[in-house]
């Protein structure tokens, strides 16, 4: 029996997929760090208030990492790495054919 993964980045990134967590526009997913917060205002840990920052790229830099995901558009406002929603189609596809 596989073992469920119940990371903070597993639960933000399950959290996007179902919707519970950001909105679409035009250039991807963008969501608000007083919307994170209360999507998992169960933490009461100040991980929930460095997560967040932690997972953000530098400013001019693009590319994403394991840790690094998220672009801050503006204070408070940040966007998905598009390379994090293609990844997270692309074990979606895999887990799927393999059914």
């Amino acid at each position: 029996m596989q073992k469920k993964n119940n990371s903070l980045r597993s639960r933000f990134i399950n959290a996007i997929i179902t919707g519970k967590l950001g909105k679409v526009d035009e250039q991807g997913i963008i969501f608000t760090l007083k919307e994170f917060k209360q999507c998992f205002s169960e933490i009461k840990t100040d991980y929930i208030n460095s997560f967040v920052p932690a997972s953000t790229i530098e400013s001019g830099r693009i590319e994403m990492s394991h840790t690094k995901f998220l672009f801050r558009i503006r204070k408070g406002v940040y966007r998905v790495h598009p390379d994090l929603l293609l990844e997270i189609d692309k074990n979606y596809d895999n887990e799927n054919s393999s059914m």
